[in-house]
């Protein structure tokens, strides 16, 4: 009995010195802080009003408890919807260590109005030049003074490339450590909830169907209306006999815009696409019972068919 306890005893020894031996070569780093700069957005002002552009703003605040900040540059790139133009991304704003050290760490109610982004664009027009359904992408991008920067890659021991900010505190609630982005419209807000569920979807005037006989190139029918973004919705429905095709729209102060899309059928590398029509479609701002949506059919004239033929779409809720 004794001669199995000593080797018990031995084994647990042997186990105790290995153990020793592997925490000394899976020592960990020295820990370093990391960045925390937290912008939040006021939910007023979160958009650019596209029904009083020259008026507009977006408003917002910046905290963070670090005081080793090198800086703290906010930039943005902008679309524009008309014109279906990426502008690439410039510095707009940026903030260092005095800044966050004469606010106590929290720099609020920032403003960013249409005419100082239209500017930092060269837009000749000033604000006028925005319109509704352009984009602003912002991203932050913040450097210590001990060089490291986030966000950043960084090479793991088995050569796997990670973000040095995680997935789970990348904007994932208003008390988030670190944002990485947000972005801005240019439109009216849109209630949540509006404009979403089951409508009736009907093609109410524009070109047949001529090569299946249909009166019609979208089918009656029940579609889901599902959110793209604040101001984005998107059905999918029967176009041309073909299932499941997608049309996007954009809400815009009671205008509906409509993107040049195509829609993944066709007789060419063209295919069938559609944009939106002058005068846009309309919705009311205060009901969402009814969306009228005007597009410019088969763009591209392929298939042989007559090129931007005027087409008029009718969406009615179903409670």
């Amino acid at each position: 009995m004794k001669n199995v306890i000593y080797l018990l005893l031995l084994i647990g020894a042997i186990l105790a010195f290995q153990s020793c031996q592997d925490l000394e070569k899976i020592r960990f780093p020295e820990f370093t802080d990391a960045a925390n700069v937290r912008i939040q957005i006021d939910p007023d002002y979160s958009a650019l009003d596209a029904s009083d552009i020259e008026n507009a703003k977006l408003v917002y605040s910046v905290f963070s408890e670090n005081t080793n900040i090198e800086s703290v540059v906010i930039s943005a790139s902008y679309y524009n919807f008309q014109n279906d133009t990426t502008y690439d991304s410039r510095e707009i704003i940026r903030y260092t260590q005095s800044d966050f050290d004469a606010n106590d760490g929290a720099i609020r109610d920032e403003e960013f109005t249409s005419l100082f982004l239209a500017q930092k664009f060269g837009f000749p027009g000033g604000a006028s030049d925005l319109g509704g359904g352009d984009l602003f992408n912002f991203t932050n991008l913040t450097t210590l003074t001990n060089g490291m920067v986030f966000p950043d890659t960084i090479l793991s021991e088995t050569n796997y490339e990670t973000v040095n900010v995680t997935p789970n505190i990348i904007n994932s609630a208003g008390t988030t450590s670190f944002t990485v982005a947000f972005n801005a419209f240019v439109a009216c807000p849109v209630p949540d909830g509006f404009a979403l569920g089951n409508y009736l979807l009907e093609q109410i005037s524009g070109p047949d169907d001529p090569f299946f006989g249909n009166p019609y190139r979208w089918e009656t029918g029940v579609v889901t209306l599902a959110q793209v973004s604040p101001i984005e919705r998107s059905f999918r429905g029967t176009y041309f006999t073909f299932e499941n095709r997608a049309f996007n729209f954009l809400l815009i102060c009671g205008n509906v815009l409509v993107g040049t899309t195509g829609s993944g059928i066709g007789c060419s590398a063209l295919g069938i696409s559609w944009t939106g029509a002058t005068p846009p479609g309309y919705y009311d701002e205060s009901d969402d019972s009814e969306i009228i949506i005007n597009v410019l059919e088969n763009i591209d004239g392929d298939c042989g068919l007559p090129a931007g033929e005027p087409m008029t779409l009718r969406l009615t809720k179903i409670d």
